[in-house]
C-alpha cells in the first residue's frame, strides 16, 4: 500500500457536489453573516471550530479533487489542533499504535469519498498503517450506493459496513445501556478502533432539525428506530456519551462540499447548495452548533422558518454540551475561515 492511499486503492469517484443554483460568493455571504458575532467571542474562546473553502469545490466532480480536500483539510487540522506543521497536527491526535474508525454517512445526502480519501492521507503521512485504517458505516449495500468501494482483506484500509459479520464484525450480542437507551453497538466500534475521527454531512433532519456528528452515531446501534421521539433528545447524547464512542471521538470533519438545508436527511437537490468547504474541529459538540447555525444562515436566505417554529429544535446539541460533551454556545466559540 502506498503511502498516499487514493481513490484507485479503495474509494469509487464521488458524484457530483450538488445540484444547487446558488453562488459561490452568495453562500459566503451567508456564511459571513451567521458567523459575524461568534468570530471573536468576549472574553475568550473555549472551543475552536475552523471553516475551510474553496470555490473550486462548488464546480464540476467532487471526487476530482482529492489534492485540493488534502491542502484544504491540512490547513483546517493544523488550525483546530493549534500545530506548527500538519503532520504534527495529525500526529498529536493520533498514534501509530491506534486503530482508527472512520465513520461516514450514507443516507440520503452521503459523505463524498473523496474527503474520506484526504482524511486517510493526512493519517498516512502521520505514520499510521493503512491497515490500522477501517472506513465503516452501517451496511455494505449502503457503503456501495454512497460510492465506496469495499474493501475488508488485511494489511490494507479497509472499508466495510458493521453488517459484514462474516468479516468478524456484526453487532454485539450484549446489550449496552447508556441514559434512556438499550442498544448493541457496532462490534466494530466496541473491539476493533481505539480512536474516531466522524464524517458527516452539512444537512437537514426531519425530526432533530439537523444530521450532524452527533446524530451520526445512531449509525453504529443495532435499534436507532426507537430513538426519534421528542427530536431525538436526549437519545443521540446517550448514545454519543457511551464509553465506546466518546472518549474514541478525536476529531470532526464534516463534509461540508454540499449542504442540504430542508428536506433531509434524504437526499432532496430542490435544496441542496454547493457550501463548497470542510468545518473541523476537536470539539465535537462546536462542531455541530457551527454547522446547524450555517444550516440556519441558509434556511433564513430561503425564507424558510427557523426549525423552532417548524417543531425540529436542534435540542441534542444542547444535551450533549450540558452532558460535558462539549460547547454549544456559539458565542464561546471562535470560527476560524481559510
Amino acid at each position: 500500500m502506498p503511502k498516499h492511499t487514493t481513490r484507485r486503492h479503495f474509494l469509487t469517484q464521488a458524484g457530483a457536489a450538488t445540484a444547487a443554483a446558488m453562488g459561490f460568493r452568495q453562500t459566503s455571504a451567508i456564511a459571513a453573516e451567521s458567523t459575524r458575532e461568534a468570530t471573536r467571542p468576549a472574553g475568550g474562546a473555549s472551543a475552536r471550530v475552523v471553516i475551510a473553502r474553496d470555490e473550486a469545490l462548488t464546480k464540476g466532480q467532487v471526487g476530482e479533487q482529492v489534492d485540493l480536500l488534502m491542502k484544504m483539510l491540512d490547513a483546517a487540522v493544523q488550525k483546530a489542533t493549534r500545530t506548527e506543521s500538519a503532520q504534527r497536527a495529525w500526529s498529536s491526535l493520533f498514534s501509530p499504535r491506534d486503530k482508527i474508525g472512520i465513520k461516514v454517512n450514507t443516507l440520503g445526502l452521503p459523505t463524498q469519498p473523496a474527503v474520506v480519501d484526504a482524511i486517510v492521507a493526512g493519517l498516512r503521512r502521520a505514520d499510521i498503517p493503512a491497515e490500522n485504517i477501517i472506513i465503516w458505516d452501517r451496511f455494505d449495500v449502503e457503503l456501495l450506493a454512497a460510492g465506496y468501494k469495499l474493501a475488508k482483506s488485511a494489511g490494507a484500509v479497509q472499508c466495510k459496513g458493521t453488517d459484514a459479520d462474516r468479516y468478524g464484525s456484526g453487532y454485539q450480542k450484549r446489550v449496552e445501556s447508556s441514559g434512556q437507551i438499550g442498544s448493541c453497538f457496532s462490534r466494530i466500534l466496541s473491539e476493533e478502533v481505539t480512536a474516531l475521527i466522524c464524517v458527516p454531512v452539512l444537512k437537514d433532519h426531519n425530526l432533530a432539525g439537523v444530521s450532524l456528528g452527533l446524530k451520526n452515531f445512531f449509525g453504529a446501534i443495532h435499534n436507532p428506530n426507537k430513538y426519534h421521539d421528542h427530536n431525538c433528545d436526549p437519545y443521540i447524547a446517550d448514545v454519543v456519551s457511551h464509553r465506546f464512542i466518546r472518549p474514541k471521538w478525536k476529531l470532526t470533519v464534516c463534509d461540508a462540499t454540499r449542504g442540504q438545508y430542508q428536506g433531509g436527511p434524504t437526499r432532496n437537490p430542490e435544496y441542496a447548495w454547493p457550501f463548497g468547504g470542510l468545518i473541523v474541529g476537536t470539539d465535537v459538540v462546536a462542531v455541530d452548533a457551527v454547522a446547524a447555525d450555517l444550516l440556519a444562515g441558509q434556511r433564513k436566505a430561503k425564507g424558510l422558518k427557523r426549525l423552532e417554529r417548524d417543531q425540529r429544535p436542534t435540542k441534542h446539541i444542547a444535551t450533549a454540551a450540558s452532558r460535558g460533551l462539549g460547547t454549544a454556545d456559539l458565542a464561546k466559540i471562535e470560527r476560524i475561515e481559510v
